[in-house]
């Protein structure tokens, strides 16, 4: 199988996954016994919903990756029958405004339990009283 390299300015513009690829510096090779997989560069030309580019970040690095495995994990569980999602929530989610994407999850069975700050709950009794939380408004601190 063929594949770009794009990443390693040490080795050679094209080579077999595992073979070595020989560099001006010495010669290196994909590990292919260790398990590394090559990252893949996110190509915006191939996506074309949501569900393709988290699925094609899951092949990046950093934050990237996480999402897009994280995206994987979430629909395994939600698939598995068996599984008991309990949901942990950090922060002003109900501020955020994010609280009807929890409430969802949760209607559709997808989340059976949410473990939250306390200051999540507080900020959800103040919504749920009828009261309201704001932001600044950039123009009238002018």
């Amino acid at each position: 199988m063929k594949q770009e390299n794009q990443g390693n300015s040490h080795q050679g513009n094209r080579h077999e996954v595992g073979a070595p690829a020989k560099a001006k510096t010495g010669a290196y090779t994909i590990p292919s016994k260790t398990g590394l997989i090559p990252l893949e560069p996110l190509d915006l030309g191939r996506v074309r919903s949501i569900d393709d580019l988290v699925r094609a970040m899951s092949k990046t690095a950093f934050t990237g990756r996480q999402l897009g495995e994280a995206a994987d994990v979430l629909e395994a569980m939600a698939r598995d029958q068996d599984c008991f999602v309990v949901m942990t929530l950090a922060g002003a989610m109900t501020v955020a405004k994010q609280g009807l994407i929890v409430t969802e999850l949760i209607d559709r069975g997808i989340v059976n339990a949410v473990v939250s700050t306390g200051a999540l709950m507080a900020h959800g009794l103040v919504e749920a009283t009828g009261r309201a939380h704001f932001r600044a408004n950039p123009e009238s601190v002018r």
